[in-house]
């Protein structure tokens, strides 16, 4: 690549077109040398404007056609100013910090089409998140993608940060991380950083923020990956609640809860569930409110799950007198928070929920959390009989069974805990 004028970037240097690109019709404009049989082959936009459905693909072949009766054979003594020139406005929902920052992204779009060298050898996450954004608005991300892989650049960007101490990430940075993996297939980043966001919750999901689609495209992730995740993370709130709602209905229910037979089990009951109601009162996770007119709003819990797991396992272990050593709410609880845990943990090698791109490409519609029906009831192995044992433990009614050649019954299994409309925990209390 090379530059003939100020106002020009010489992509190829035989090249037979001349692109002339803004953002928006009042922007700057940068015009660039390129060969249009390279962008036909690997951008299917390209491939529709320069075919001779459209006024564009009818101009250049008319242009290059008298290029030729001119006698021109060898188009790179061609001065640019007798190219034929197309006008493109919009390149996507990029996130440049000035507008002169254009030219040189849509210069490495261009010059990864035609298999060339980038500016940065080793472009850093932002840049290669504005890569991905012009080469979806430009259907070349096929190209974009084999491209990237062959260079390596995600493997270098994950080898710099090899054996150094996580940083904090910002959600931008999570988002461009996951929009990279989706667009250039890079199935690790796609599982790790969708589940990041939902853990860590997202500032575009908080009540009251409405859609802006101003923003870079990694703040909508697109292929109904954005909906997946919030569904998702509803879901695992959920799951979590019906942890402590199971709780409470357990000693509110009047069916015995101390095992130890003395005479102050009854008592012991009621202490339990005092304290269980404090407890749950303290970290913020119950809301005391009477039904008789009751106008709050639903709200739901924001920010990080990992650090809600963490509060709840603060319960101390109450008890009423020194005979009643294991009838409090720890003993029981910390068994079913950590099988919750396992599964959704950042520090743990399982990512069940986080989206797994194959099955995300191929099996979607068995493998979607916002496509499935909910199961009616999950519970524990323990509690069932006669059912087939799945992945992680767990048991599940009345599914087909998946492809055997994927890891889908995996997911299937784990997402099955999560939507359940009723759960039974029941089986995993430890007395």
């Amino acid at each position: 690549m090379s530059d003939e004028d100020d106002s020009l970037v010489v992509v190829a240097p035989s090249g037979n077109l001349i692109l002339d690109i803004a953002q928006d019709e009042h922007g700057p404009q940068y015009a660039y040398r390129v060969e249009s049989t390279t962008l036909q082959q690997n951008s299917r936009y390209f491939e529709n404007l320069l075919s001779d459905r459209f006024s564009e693909g009818q101009q250049l072949s008319a242009a290059l056609g008298a290029l030729k009766l001119q006698g021109h054979s060898d188009l790179a003594e061609v001065s640019p100013d007798a190219l034929p020139r197309i006008s493109i406005v919009n390149v996507g929902r990029i996130a440049i910090s000035k507008s002169s920052a254009l030219q040189p992204l849509l210069a490495d779009f261009l010059c990864a089409v035609h298999g060339l060298d980038l500016a940065n050898s080793n472009p850093p996450v932002a840049n290669l998140a504005n890569l991905a954004v012009v080469a979806d608005r430009f259907d070349a991300v096929a190209c974009l993608s084999t491209y990237v892989r062959r260079r390596k650049f995600i493997h270098v960007i994950d080898a710099k940060s090899r054996g150094k101490p996580n940083p904090t990430l910002t959600e931008d940075r999570v988002r461009q991380k996951l929009l990279v993996g989706i667009l250039f297939d890079h199935p690790p980043w796609v599982t790790k950083y969708s589940k990041h966001l939902m853990m860590r919750d997202s500032i575009q999901w908080r009540p009251g923020v409405e859609e802006d689609h101003t923003k870079a495209l990694w703040w909508d992730v697109p292929n109904g990956v954005e909906d997946e995740m919030i569904q998702r993370r509803e879901y695992i709130l959920e799951t979590i609640n019906s942890l402590q709602a199971h709780f409470l209905r357990l000693y509110t229910s009047g069916e015995r809860q101390c095992k130890l037979g003395y005479d102050t089990s009854l008592a012991c009951d009621s202490f339990q569930l005092g304290e269980m109601v404090r407890f749950f009162h303290k970290i913020d996770t119950v809301r005391l409110q009477g039904k008789i007119y009751d106008t709050t709003e639903p709200t739901y819990y924001l920010g990080d799950i990992d650090r809600l797991l963490v509060s709840l396992r603060q319960c101390s272990n109450y008890q009423i007198d020194s005979n009643h050593a294991h009838c409090g709410l720890r003993s029981r609880l910390l068994p079913l928070l950590d099988l919750v845990h396992n599964q959704l943990s950042l520090d743990t090698g399982s990512l069940d929920i986080g989206i797994c791109l194959e099955c995300w490409h191929n099996h979607r519609s068995e493998y979607a959390w916002s496509l499935a029906k909910r199961p009616v009831i999950w519970a524990h192995p323990r509690s069932l009989t006669g059912n087939r044992t799945l992945a992680n433990g767990f048991r599940r009614k009345g599914h087909q069974r998946s492809p055997s050649n994927s890891c889908l019954s995996k997911h299937l299994a784990v997402r099955d805990l999560f939507m359940a409309v009723e759960r039974d925990w029941t089986a995993r209390d430890a007395y």
